[in-house]
Parts: structure tokens; sequence; C-alpha cells
């Protein structure tokens, strides 16, 4: 496929995402629980709604035949090959609270692999984007090529997982004693990627992921020489059980330690 039209798409959509959001006043947030349930917090608001229109409205307008699958709203299917993979906001908690690190997600399938993808992070001022073989960074308008680390010593790399009631508190604590490192349980969502996509982080494990929380960053993070599959090593494409690392030898390590935990007594 030719990259260069959707790689300079996405290039230029943060600059119109930030001025759509500034736009709005948060203010007049309004917050409602998909869930349905009281022990389980699951919150859309109306800038979620807000931005995923607009974000559909900006790739129909430069690539009509192309399909959509967004978070809130039903997919248009159109193009077996062509598919854009819309996270409106990732992190909802995080932005209803006010803590910075929420971004916009948006990433391009061809022949269903991911090839492109874009997270944003309005209030951060920053965002990562690849393109057919590298990945970067731009902050502040500056940009830099971006690489995962090479350290893989379970000892000394720095992890972060979020298990989502998955996995039991016992089985945590097993895997903790494997690493000197605590298991950081305070995942920042798609920042947690993007992080170890610049080799700030060594690993990230989490749990029960929709495609839409991980499509879009998986060119970003292999493009950076990171690897990323489920905890069964095969491809991330659907979500559910998630594990990414600087480098294959570390991915192998940690990929031994999931399947030990999850062996029966």
């Amino acid at each position: 496929m030719n990259y260069n039209k959707p790689f300079n798409f996405l290039k230029y959509l943060p600059a119109k995402l930030n001025l759509f959001y500034r736009h709005r006043s948060k203010n007049n947030i309004l917050v409602n629980n998909k869930s349905g349930l009281k022990r389980d917090f699951n919150p859309v608001t109306n800038f979620d709604k807000a931005f995923e229109k607009y974000i559909r409205y900006l790739i129909t307008k430069q690539f009509s035949k192309h399909s959509i699958v967004g978070e809130e709203f039903k997919d248009k299917k159109k193009s077996k090959d062509y598919r854009w993979c819309i996270d409106p906001i990732d992190g909802t908690k995080a932005f209803v609270i006010g803590v910075p690190t929420w971004s916009n997600l948006i990433g391009l399938t061809y022949k269903n692999e991911s090839v492109l993808g874009l997270a944003n992070f309005p209030e951060l001022n920053r965002f990562y984007i690849n393109d057919d073989k590298k990945s970067f960074l731009f902050n502040n308008k500056k940009k830099q090529i971006i690489r995962s680390s090479n350290r893989s010593n379970l000892r000394k790399i720095k992890i972060i997982g979020n298990f989502h009631n998955s996995i039991s508190l016992i089985k945590q604590r097993k895997l903790n004693k494997k690493l000197s490192w605590s298991l950081r349980t305070a995942s920042f969502d798609a920042l947690s990627y993007c992080l170890l996509a610049e080799g700030k982080v060594d690993a990230v494990i989490e749990a029960n992921l929709k495609p839409y929380d991980i499509v879009p960053l998986m060119p970003i993070i292999k493009n950076s020489g990171a690897v990323i599959t489920n905890w069964e090593n095969k491809s991330a494409e659907n979500g559910g059980n998630i594990l990414a690392t600087s480098n294959r030898i570390l991915h192998n390590k940690i990929l031994k330690l999931l399947k030990q935990l999850n062996k029966k007594k």
C-alpha cells in the first residue's frame, strides 16, 4: 500500500483535534455509565461522542471508500482492505477527573494488519505516530525518532500492568516475586505503550482490552523495535490479554512467566 496520503493525514490530524477540543468547555461535560452497573463504572462523555463524530467526518472526507470502526458508533463497512479504528478518548476516567494522560487513538489496518497509528495527547501537547519503517514522537512540534530499550534482565526492567481484575491478587504477587520492580498496577492507558516505544518503560501487561484500545498503538510499538502479542503469543489485533515488551528476548521471558501463572494448580 501507499503510506504517503494516510500518513500525512494522521500527521496533521493532531492540530485539528486539539483545536476542536479547545473550542469546547469542559464545564459542559456530561458523563454516563455505559455498563449500567454501579459497581462497574465504564464512563462515556459527550466529548467521546463529539470527538468520534469529528474524526469520522475527517476520515470520510479524505478516504470515502474506507471502512471505519469506532468505540461509540456503529461500524461503517465499505472497503474490505482498508479499515480505520478509532478510540476517541482512550482513558475516559482520566479525562473525567482532569488527569492529562488521556488521548485520541486512530489507526489504519490494511488487509487486517495494523499499518499506521496515531496516539494524540491534547493536554500534553505531544503525539506519537509511525510510517512504514519508523516511529516518531512530536513534542511541542519537535520531531524525534523513538526506539524501545534493549533491557531484558527481569531484575532490572521497568514494567506497568493493569489486570482489570482478571487474575487474583495472589497470582499478581507471584509475578511480582519474579521481578525486582513491583508491578505498577496504575496504568496510564495508551501512554503506557507510548512510553514503551520511547524506551522509558520495558514492558506493559494488560487484560481485557478491546481492539480499538490497542490496534492504533500496534504499529507504533512494532516500528519502535518493541514486540506486542496476546498472552498466548498470538496476534493482538483482536484485543484481549496483551503483552508488549521492548524486545523479543524479554517478551519470551515474560510470556513464560504468564504461562506459569495461568497453570492450574
